[in-house]
């Protein structure tokens, strides 16, 4: 599947939203057999820029994510301490 530089960019950004790989096909107007095909290589083809693309903006939003939950941590926040544990825990057993 061969995808624009800028299909790719709108990839990353809807993935940076939590869409799903199927919406995000939808969105980009393929059809039945590509949407298959999209939601495919966005699960299991690491070698695809469509891969690449998808992944990089699911993994933006985490980190950014992380990044608040931490930094909301240092300030003390009740609510966000936990879930720093919770990371710290899963860094340790990388």
């Amino acid at each position: 599947m061969e995808l624009t530089n800028e299909q790719l960019e709108q990839v990353r950004e809807m993935a940076a939203a939590l869409m799903p790989a199927g919406e995000i096909a939808i969105l980009l107007g393929l059809d039945k057999e590509e949407r298959d095909l999209f939601v495919e290589t966005c699960r299991s083809h690491e070698r695809s820029p469509l891969y690449l693309a998808y992944r990089q903006g699911v993994l933006r939003t985490k980190y950014e994510l992380k990044r608040t939950v931490i930094k909301l941590a240092k300030c003390g926040s009740p609510a966000a301490q936990p879930l720093a544990e919770k990371y710290l825990k899963e860094y340790d057993q990388l």
